[in-house]
């Protein structure tokens, strides 16, 4: 089960929102998926989590920031991943949660990343541009290299 981790990469943008943003950012995510509760934290950071109703049970919850909006960074592919790729990749995390195929396993964080910007790009096709669909293939593909660059570090360090 997540615990809110941070799921979009650093540099992306860090400004408070305006109220139109705000109200855009709401607009994407009902359109792609309306059935997922979703809010606004004006100080925090874009994250699928599992929250607590009043009577303490457990609902699933997309809480976004400034850093739903990209970043100025070019050479990170998540950087520049546009609005509706990463509301795509956070309603994604609610329906492999749903689905239960997330990686919980911390050592597999990145993979369960990279799965998560996959099953967006696949299950909200008909509802990104093709360059939405490719900033999360891209943005699948730089997770991939660091889980492999983790891997690598942590074998040479084993020597």
């Amino acid at each position: 089960m997540s615990t809110g981790r941070r799921s979009l990469l650093a540099g992306r943008h860090s400004q408070p929102l305006t109220d139109e943003e705000v109200r855009r950012a709401y607009i994407v995510f009902n359109g792609l998926d309306n059935k997922v509760a979703v809010r606004y934290d004006e100080m925090g950071y874009t994250r699928w989590h599992l929250a607590l109703d009043d009577e303490g049970h457990e609902f699933s919850e997309i809480a976004f920031g400034p850093d739903l909006y990209s970043g100025s960074g070019v050479v990170d592919p998540n950087s520049s991943l546009g609005v509706t790729a990463a509301a795509a990749h956070e309603l994604m995390h609610h329906h492999r949660w749903h689905d239960k195929t997330e990686l919980q396993e911390e050592e597999l964080r990145l993979i369960d990343e990279t799965l998560t910007s996959l099953g967006a790009a696949l299950r909200y096709r008909l509802h990104l541009s093709d360059s939405d669909v490719l900033q999360l293939i891209s943005d699948a593909m730089q997770r991939l290299q660091l889980f492999v660059d983790e891997h690598r570090r942590s074998k040479q360090q084993a020597k």
